[in-house]
């Protein structure tokens, strides 16, 4: 077996995993021992994996207006991965045709429909990079679940999910923002898009820690907070990879970082080290009973189901099974009643969920304000004068779809300041 045909078959592999089973992607790339492998080779697995996953749906459009049966799962994976290649990569067209063919081969798939329904679109990509899909096109539990977008919104968002997503660089400081060696398009005197995509280990500064990589999205709420909301006791209840406790360090404000994830603990304390900071790191389950002090300024990045990371987690849509949103919710509720055990008075938790569904955002805060009448929303702070930052906040609360910023592609959030007290 060859090379093209032996790193196809990993790939293959992989998404039949996330697919069918509903296995994360690094938990798949560790099943499949994708460390071992030459960067070259990761990477091309990474790209191919993660696009397949993005255009799914373009790719499934365009099998159907192909094809009279409905493919095996097998059949239809191999064909959306073999079409992405072609259409949305760039791939050489005869080294996809030919690995697929003797991939659907090992698959025992009918390989001469496979090299068929290949050659038809090689010989036609133009009108086949063309397909547009609708929102309707979508899972039917996400659809459902976002009934309450705008049709503006639902066209943003068809437009804009299967991007790759944008670098957004966070500094220490300005003065580290005015030293850095690459061009960036600047989102605040501390942050900015990187212009050139490219592998940011490899970028000179990372190693001497004056930056890290966060979402603009994951970024705004604290980016220009009002220094007095900062107090001595601060905490991060689930702080890996640490961007958003970074942001309170680089303020000169102590913060505890906790995370009740391990393994994630481990990369926080990597974060951490590299960019020379300093910050007491627990490992506490909110959810279980703890001996934790009280605190007067709390983030909570509640688990979620992440679809406004979509563009980074594409197996969000790819996988057949819907998230367990009954599990999401009811998880939300307790960690965001657990958290008002441990606020002081007159203290905030800054809720945020990496998503944009109204079950996750708004109607959270609607049930925990009716069950906890001591609490208020706080008004949304920003220092900007930038209309399309601004755009992001509605009403008291940042919500935002994964949309575009001046161009540049940033995550669907959602942030609450609640304040206990009137």
């Amino acid at each position: 077996m060859n090379k093209g045909i032996k790193l196809r078959l990993i790939i293959h592999n992989i998404l039949y995993d996330i697919y069918v089973h509903n296995k994360t992607v690094d938990n798949t790339y560790q099943k499949n021992k994708i460390g071992d492998l030459d960067e070259r080779d990761r990477s091309f697995i990474n790209n191919i994996c993660l696009n397949t996953m993005r255009f799914y749906f373009h790719s499934k459009k365009i099998l159907r207006n192909l094809l009279k049966k409905k493919s095996s799962t097998h059949q239809e994976i191999l064909l959306c991965c073999s079409i992405t290649q072609i259409l949305f990569l760039d791939i050489k067209d005869y080294a996809v045709v030919n690995s697929s063919v003797e991939l659907g081969k090992k698959l025992k798939l009918y390989h001469g429909l496979i090299n068929a329904v290949l050659i038809k679109i090689s010989n036609n990509k133009e009108k086949y990079k063309r397909i547009s899909i609708r929102f309707t096109d979508l899972p039917e539990w996400f659809q459902k679940k976002s009934e309450n977008l705008s049709k503006k919104e639902k066209i943003n968002f068809i437009n804009n999910f299967y991007k790759e997503p944008d670098l957004h660089l966070v500094f220490k400081d300005k003065r580290f923002l005015s030293e850095f060696e690459e061009k960036l398009y600047k989102t605040s005197d501390k942050s900015g898009f990187l212009i050139k995509r490219e592998k940011v280990n490899l970028i000179p500064s990372y190693k001497r820690g004056t930056w890290w990589v966060q979402d603009f999205s994951s970024s705004f709420p604290l980016i220009n907070i009002e220094k007095s909301l900062l107090s001595k006791s601060n905490i991060d209840l689930c702080a890996a990879p640490g961007g958003k406790s970074f942001q309170i360090l680089s303020k000169n404000k102590k913060i505890t970082l906790n995370d009740k994830n391990k393994a994630r603990l481990k990369i926080l304390r990597d974060n951490l080290n590299r960019l020379n900071y300093k910050a007491e790191i627990t490992n506490y389950n909110l959810n279980k009973k703890n001996k934790l002090k009280k605190y007067d300024f709390i983030i909570l990045d509640a688990p979620c189901s992440s679809v406004g990371t979509i563009r980074k987690n594409p197996e969000i849509f790819f996988r057949k099974q819907e998230p367990n949103y009954e599990d999401i919710i009811n998880t939300q509720r307790l960690m965001l009643e657990n958290a008002s055990k441990i606020l002081n008075s007159d203290g905030i938790i800054l809720y945020m969920v990496c998503s944009f569904i109204k079950s996750e955002t708004t109607d959270q805060i609607d049930y925990f304000l009716k069950k906890n009448p001591d609490f208020s929303v706080r008004k949304f702070f920003s220092d900007t004068k930038n209309d399309e930052y601004t755009s992001l906040i509605k009403e008291s609360y940042m919500l935002t779809i994964p949309t575009h910023i001046n161009g540049y592609n940033i995550d669907g959030y959602f942030a609450v300041y609640l304040k206990r007290g009137k």
